[in-house]
């Protein structure tokens, strides 16, 4: 049975902010769309398996708690499991050239 996936407000506005950059900005509305894709790809397979990817040691430092990262294009999706509500927490969608740790430590 998959688990639900849950998406924070502040990793859904990364993600619909990285969308409009490319289409708009960029004007690459192709890239756009693939980008959305691929995302919602790596959600199914989160959901379906969600030890897939693997845990990102110094962000799970930063916050003191087991967050794994997975790849989508050039950016990536960060995610919690809670296995007892059997759920999956995308707390994050952030370029890969951003300080993830410098990232969490503000949120946090």
């Amino acid at each position: 049975m998959a688990y639900r996936v849950l998406i924070s407000d502040n990793a859904n506005e990364e993600l619909d902010s990285a969308v409009k950059y490319i289409a708009m900005t960029l004007g690459a509305p192709g890239t756009a769309s693939s980008l959305l894709n691929e995302f919602e790809e790596k959600l199914t397979l989160i959901s379906d398996n969600p030890r897939l990817f693997g845990v990102d040691f110094d962000v799970s430092e930063a916050v003191s708690e087991q967050v794994r990262k997975c790849l989508v294009k050039r950016y990536s999706i960060f995610y919690t499991i809670d296995d007892d509500k059997r759920t999956v927490s995308i707390v994050a969608f952030v370029h890969e050239l951003r300080d993830t740790q410098r990232y969490f430590r503000q949120k946090n």
